[in-house]
């Protein structure tokens, strides 16, 4: 039996949803962010609205943290060069990796992307190319198992050598 004070997750279907619903998560985000997705959307990760959520949350929260899991910046970099630019002046905020596919788990979750902020909500996109998903301001149980899949991800992951090159 459900719990009467749960609150529904937020279904999700297409740009302008999940952007409101990423720009809530920033705004509500105090220390962290952990975001892991195998693919960069342009329109959603390189938004002005967004980066500057992110910005404004790195000014106002100087010890917040961005921990970010991509697929290689071959793959977006040209498309998203806000996020690119962005990465390269908050080095000490904004962490980007890049997973090795070899040393990837067999986790079906791979194949979506999520954000969880401060461990207290998540942004999940069972359908990253079409920014289908659903919005939780309260998670549970979910939530920590992808955040237990994330920090594995993340402790096997590397700085992505194509941003070296932009002295990242």
């Amino acid at each position: 039996m459900a719990d009467d004070n749960e609150i529904s997750p937020l279904p999700l279907n297409g740009l302008e949803e999940s952007r409101r619903a990423l720009l809530e998560l920033l705004g509500g985000m105090r220390r962290t962010l952990y975001l892991y997705t195998p693919l960069v959307r342009p329109e959603l990760y390189n938004d002005a609205d967004v980066l500057a959520a992110i910005r404004s949350r790195v000014v106002m929260q100087p010890k917040v943290q961005f921990q970010l899991v991509l697929p290689s910046a071959r793959e977006w970099r040209s498309a998203c060069p806000g996020l690119a630019r962005l990465a390269e002046r908050l080095t000490t905020a904004l962490l980007l990796r890049t997973p090795d596919r070899r040393e990837l788990p067999d986790w079906p979750e791979l194949g979506q992307a999520f954000a969880i902020a401060d461990e207290r909500a998540l942004l999940r996109f069972s359908d990253p190319r079409r920014l289908i998903g659903e919005y939780h301001s309260q998670p549970g149980e979910r939530m920590k198992d992808l955040l237990e899949r994330f920090r594995a991800i993340w402790d096997r992951a590397q700085p992505d050598p194509d941003l070296r090159v932009l002295n990242l």
